[in-house]
């Protein structure tokens, strides 16, 4: 249990790209009524921001 703790934890910020700023960002063009180019789904972009971001801040460690 320990373990899968452990791998969560390390994991974190990528995470919580996919499962706050996706949807966050999902929500935020929907409000705005904003529509995407090429007719991207907001939650399909929202998941490449979040899985990008996120990967950049469980690469290096940190959000900053």
């Amino acid at each position: 249990m320990g373990k899968i703790i452990g791998t969560l934890f390390e994991y974190g910020p990528l995470l919580f790209g996919i499962g706050f700023i996706a949807p966050v960002f999902a929500a935020l063009v929907e409000a705005s009524g904003y529509t995407l180019p090429y007719d991207i789904a907001p939650l399909y972009a929202g998941l490449g921001l979040g899985i990008v971001v996120g990967a950049i801040a469980t690469k290096r460690g940190s959000w900053i």
